[in-house]
């Protein structure tokens, strides 16, 4: 018994270093791990291009769906629009340049509506990574996933009034669909019904 007592303590006085040196191990592939992943694979992180700049445009305004071709034609990359048949109704479309630090964006927005007068905001922004022109709106993420638009994840943001999703894409541009809450249930079927458009 005595024998039992003396090996009990002796393992009661070595289990504190065992522990130590078994955490010390697992430190260190921790360390060793977070290090072969943070190393880029296949050479240097590409970075991406930025899009080309811009020339100043006059901005220009459209009443009807006709002239949604050549209001597209200002816009260096596809714009965001409804399908044909999707049964939304075309109110309006802008193209406007705006500042992006110290470069020059623009940003074109097409007014829809529902058949039951609700609007719809498409808004097409250049370049792709000037968040800065989505617009205010005291917006906050959603507990709920963003649905896809055109094939993209989207981040989904909503205010008291409305619901907006966004996706980045790249080397086109920052398409952004804003619906009012009342159509929050239908946003997925909004977005399966909406492309990108090229006037090409």
């Amino acid at each position: 018994m005595k024998i039992i007592l003396k090996k009990y303590a002796v393992v009661r006085k070595m289990l504190p270093k065992i522990l130590g040196a078994l955490l010390s191990l697992g430190a260190l592939a921790a360390l060793y791990f977070t290090l072969v992943l943070a190393q880029p694979q296949g050479g240097p992180a590409q970075s991406p291009e930025p899009q080309p700049l811009l020339s100043p445009s006059p901005a220009m305004a459209i009443t009807s769906e006709g002239d949604l071709r050549e209001l597209a034609q200002t816009f260096p990359a596809p714009v965001m629009s409804f399908m044909s048949g999707s049964g939304m109704q075309f109110v309006s479309g802008t193209s406007v340049d705006a500042a992006v630090g110290r470069s020059q964006g623009r940003v074109l927005t097409l007014t829809w509506q529902t058949p039951e007068g609700e609007p719809l905001s498409l808004r097409s922004i250049y370049p792709a990574e000037a968040l800065e022109l989505m617009g205010k709106g005291d917006y906050h993420f959603s507990a709920v996933a963003g649905p896809s638009l055109f094939g993209l994840s989207s981040v989904r943001m909503e205010n008291r009034d409305t619901v907006r999703v966004h996706v980045q894409a790249a080397g086109r541009g920052l398409y952004v669909l804003t619906v009012p809450a009342s159509l929050a249930g239908s946003l997925s079927d909004i977005c399966r019904s909406v492309q990108l458009f090229s006037a090409e």
